[in-house]
C-alpha cells in the first residue's frame, strides 16, 4: 500500500504522442526493449484517443476500437507468445478519429487533444510509454501526465497510481470514521477499517456506456454519477443491506474493498457534501461496483465526507467484506499555525487550512468533489492561503504553469479578468517568496497575456474595448458595474506588473497605456452587488472618505460569497478597522462552522431556506446543486489572520523585509502564530495587557 513516500514518477506512464499532435491524427508509437530470459505471460495495459493496435516485433496481439471509453480506462491486453531472451520492439498504431474536445474555457489543454497512454508488465519487466518512445520518425512528446487534464484518473490501473504522473500524491489512513445508521448489516469500525456483515437479498447492476467525448475528467464523472443515480433512483432498494458513514470531515478519498466471501458482491457507493445532498441530488456521487468473491477492488478518489452503501449478491449470501478508507492528496507539511484565546478564531483558521491543503492534488484544485479543471480566480485566491500556510509551493506552480499555457487570443477560462487575476498572482508569488526563477520560467507566458491584454486596450482611454464576458462574481450585477470592475482590475494589473519589472526587468514586458478613468460614483450605486464598492476601494477609485462612509454603513446581507467577504474584510482592514473585518469573518465563515462545515463553501447565504444547497443556487447559472462544500477560494480567512492578528506581511519580495504589526480584537488578548517564508517559519508571539502589546518576532531557523 502507498504510504508517506513518494513514487518514482519514471514508473507510471505518461499520455504521449507525436509532436505535432492533433494535426497528425495517425501514428505509431514504439520502444525496444530487452530481455535477460524468455518470458511469456506478459500484459499490455493501454488507453487512447482512438483506435488502437498492439503488436510485439511486427506480431499483432490485440486492439481497440475506436470508442470514447477507451480513453477513460486501461484495458488489458494479453500477450499470447513467448518472448525469447534479447531485444524485442512492441508498437502501438493509434488512429484517432476525434480528438478530445477543447471549448474556450479549457483552451489551455488544447495541446492535449490526443494521447496514448500503456504500460507492459511481466515477471521483471516494467515498460511505460514516456518520451524515450518513438513516434514514427521522431521522438514522442509526453501529452501530459497521468491524472492530469482533460483525462483524470483512469480506471483499472495499478492501485498506486494513485501517486499521479508527479509521483507525489500519497495516502493516509482515514482516522475517527463513525457509523450514522445501518439496516441488515452488521458493522464494526476499527481505525479507518469498516467491517460489513450479514446476508444479501437481491443482487442489481448498473451500467454506462461512456459514449462521450468530455472536456475533462469530472464533466464524464458527473454525467456518469447522473446515469447510475437515475437508476438507483429506479430500483427498489428497500430490502437491500446498506449503511451510512461519516469521515467526520470532507476528505478527497479512495476505498479499498475487500470481499472476504468465494461469492461474487455488486456494490452501488454513494458519496455527497452533505447529508441534505446525499438523499436529495443527482449529483450525488454514485459509484457500481462488483467484487470478485474472495477479490479486491480499489475505488478512484473523489471528495466526499459521507458515504451510503447497498450491498448486492445472491439470496441468502453471505457478506463478509471490509472496507478500508485512505484519504489522498500530496502531503504537505503545515508552517502556518495560530493559537489564541478565541476558540473560533483558532477554528476557522484550521478549518481554512484543512480546506485548502485537500484541494492540493494533481493540481491546486478549486474543490475536491466537483471541478478538477484549473481555473484561474479559484487557484488565485486559494494562493494567498498557500504562501501562509506551507513548506512547498510546488502544486501552485503546476496551476499557475498550466493556465498559463492558454495561447494568444484567448482569456483564461474564456473569461478576461480571469487573465488579469493571474498575471497579478504572478507580482503576490514573487511578493512572497522571491522565486525568481520560477517568475523567469513564466516570461514567455506573462509577454504572451500582458501583449493580449494590451491589445484589447484603448490606448486612449485606457479601457477594454469589448465589454462582454465582463464576469466578476457569483452573484447578480448589471453591466455597468460589471464594467467598471473589470477595467478597475485591469489598473491593478497594470501596477503588478510594473511591481513585477521592477524587480526583475529581465521579463521585459509593456504597459504602455493610461489608467482608465472612472468617477467613484459608478462603483456606489445603491443597488450594486457588494463587490462593486470593494473592487473600487481596493484599485484606487473610491475616495477614502467615500470608502469609510460605505464600510461604516454596511452590514453583512445576502447575496454575499465567501469571496466577497474576504476581500470586505481586507478593505476594513486597509482603514484599521479589524474589529469589523473580524466581524464579517466571524459571520460569514461561522455560520458555515454553525451548519456542520468540516471545509469552507463556494457560496454561502445568510438567510438560508430549509435547504442551504438550493438556497446557494439561486444566485448562479448552476440548475441544480453544485455548489461546492469544499473550495480553496474559501480559505482566505488564514490570509486575512496572518497578515492583521499575526501581524506579517513581506515589506520586499521573499521576507527580504517584513512588515510587522500585529493588531488585538475584541477578546483577543494572547496570539502564538507562525507564517511559512523562503527564510524558514517565522515565529510570532504578542500578549495585551492593560491595553500594552507586548510582542516579538523571530525565525525559527535562526
Amino acid at each position: 500500500m502507498l504510504t508517506a513516500s513518494k513514487v518514482n514518477p519514471a514508473l507510471v506512464p505518461s499520455w504521449i504522442w507525436h509532436p505535432e499532435r492533433a494535426d497528425l491524427k495517425q501514428i505509431q508509437l514504439s520502444k525496444t526493449f530487452h530481455l535477460e530470459s524468455d518470458l511469456e505471460g506478459l500484459e499490455l495495459s493501454l488507453a487512447c484517443t482512438g483506435a488502437a493496435d498492439a503488436a510485439i516485433d511486427g506480431v499483432s496481439f490485440g486492439s481497440l476500437e475506436d470508442h470514447p471509453r477507451h480513453g477513460t480506462m486501461f484495458t488489458k491486453l494479453t500477450v499470447p507468445f513467448k518472448l525469447s531472451k534479447g531485444e524485442h520492439t512492441i508498437s502501438i498504431s493509434v488512429s484517432c478519429s476525434q480528438p478530445m474536445p477543447v471549448v474556450p474555457i479549457s483552451i489551455h489543454l488544447v495541446n492535449r487533444t490526443v494521447g496514448c497512454i500503456a504500460y507492459l508488465q511481466g515477471e521483471g519487466l516494467w515498460l511505460v510509454t514516456d518520451a524515450t518512445w518513438r513516434a514514427g520518425d521522431r521522438n514522442a512528446d509526453v501529452v501530459c501526465l497521468l491524472g492530469e487534464e482533460p483525462y483524470g484518473d483512469l480506471d483499472h490501473g495499478a492501485e498506486w497510481f494513485v501517486a499521479g504522473g508527479y509521483g507525489d500524491m500519497t495516502t493516509e489512513p482515514v482516522q475517527q470514521i463513525s457509523e450514522l445508521s445501518s439496516s441488515r448489516l452488521n458493522i464494526e469500525i476499527r481505525d479507518s477499517l469498516i467491517e460489513l456483515k450479514g446476508k444479501a437479498e437481491v443482487d442489481f447492476h448498473f451500467e454506462a456506456e461512456r459514449n462521450e467525448r468530455h472536456l475533462f475528467y469530472h464533466l464524464l464523472k458527473q454525467n456518469e454519477w447522473k446515469i447510475f443515480r437515475t437508476a438507483q433512483n429506479q430500483t427498489d432498494l428497500s430490502s437491500t443491506p446498506t449503511a451510512v458513514i461519516d469521515l467526520n470531515k470532507e476528505l478527497n478519498v479512495r476505498f479499498r474493498l475487500r470481499n472476504h466471501n468465494g461469492q461474487p458482491l455488486s456494490l452501488l457507493l454513494n458519496g455527497a457534501e452533505s447529508l441534505h445532498e446525499l438523499e436529495h441530488y443527482d449529483s450525488c456521487i454514485t459509484e457500481y461496483i462488483q467484487i470478485p468473491g474472495n477479490g479486491e477492488y480499489v475505488t478512484l478518489p473523489q471528495g466526499m465526507r459521507y458515504v451510503q452503501i447497498f450491498v448486492g449478491g445472491a439470496s441468502g449470501q453471505d457478506i463478509e467484506m471490509e472496507i478500508e478508507c485512505e484519504a489522498v492528496g500530496v502531503p504537505l507539511e503545515q508552517i502556518g499555525s495560530i493559537q489564541t484565546n478565541l476558540p473560533v478564531l483558532d477554528q476557522i483558521f484550521e478549518v481554512s487550512a484543512h480546506t485548502n491543503k485537500v484541494c492540493h492534488q494533481v493540481g491546486l484544485w478549486d474543490g475536491i468533489k466537483r471541478d478538477r479543471l484549473n481555473w484561474a480566480y479559484d487557484f488565485y485566491m486559494a494562493g494567498k492561503a498557500d504562501y501562509m500556510l506551507w513548506d512547498d509551493y510546488t502544486i501552485l506552480k503546476r496551476a499557475i504553469g498550466e493556465l498559463g499555457d492558454t495561447p494568444y487570443g484567448y482569456w483564461m477560462n474564456s473569461i478576461p479578468s480571469y487573465t488579469l487575476w493571474w498575471v497579478i498572482g504572478m507580482w503576490e508569488y514573487y511578493l512572497h517568496t522571491g522565486d525568481k526563477a520560477f517568475v523567469l520560467e513564466m516570461k514567455g507566458n506573462l509577454q504572451t497575456h500582458v501583449k493580449w491584454v494590451e491589445d484589447n486596450v484603448d490606448k486612449q482611454t485606457g479601457h477594454f474595448y469589448n465589454p462582454s464576458q465582463a464576469f466578476i462574481e457569483w452573484v447578480p450585477m448589471n453591466e455597468q458595474e460589471s464594467w467598471a470592475c473589470l477595467n478597475a482590475i485591469l489598473k491593478l494589473m497594470k501596477s503588478s506588473v510594473q511591481s513585477l519589472v521592477a524587480y526583475v526587468p529581465e521579463l521585459e514586458l509593456n504597459t504602455d497605456w493610461p489608467d482608465p478613468v472612472f468617477d467613484e460614483e459608478v462603483f456606489l450605486q445603491d443597488d450594486s452587488a457588494l463587490i462593486t464598492p470593494l473592487i473600487g476601494i481596493l484599485c484606487g477609485y473610491v475616495s477614502d472618505e467615500r470608502a469609510i462612509r460605505f464600510l461604516d454603513g454596511y452590514q453583512v446581507q445576502d447575496p454575499i460569497t465567501p469571496l466577497s467577504a474576504y476581500w470586505l474584510a481586507e478593505c476594513y482592514s486597509k482603514y484599521e478597522r479589524h474589529q469589523e473585518a473580524w466581524e464579517v469573518i466571524a459571520k460569514v465563515w461561522g455560520s458555515m462552522l454553525n451548519d456542520g462545515a468540516t471545509t469552507f463553501w463556494e457560496s454561502v447565504v445568510m438567510s438560508p431556506q430549509s435547504d442551504y444547497h438550493d438556497s446557494q443556487t439561486t444566485y448562479t447559472n448552476y440548475n441544480s446543486y453544485r455548489m461546492s462544500l469544499c473550495h480553496s477560494w474559501a480559505s482566505t480567512p488564514v490570509t486575512w489572520i496572518s497578515k492583521f492578528l499575526i501581524g506579517v506581511q513581506p515589506a520586499k519580495p521573499g521576507y527580504e523585509e517584513i512588515h510587522f504589526q500585529p493588531n488585538a480584537i475584541q477578546g483577543l488578548t494572547e496570539c502564538q502564530g507562525t507564517i511559512s517564508t523562503p527564510r524558514g517559519p517565522l515565529a510570532v508571539e504578542w500578549n495585551l495587557k492593560d491595553g500594552v502589546m507586548e510582542k516579538t518576532m523571530h525565525f525559527v531557523n535562526e
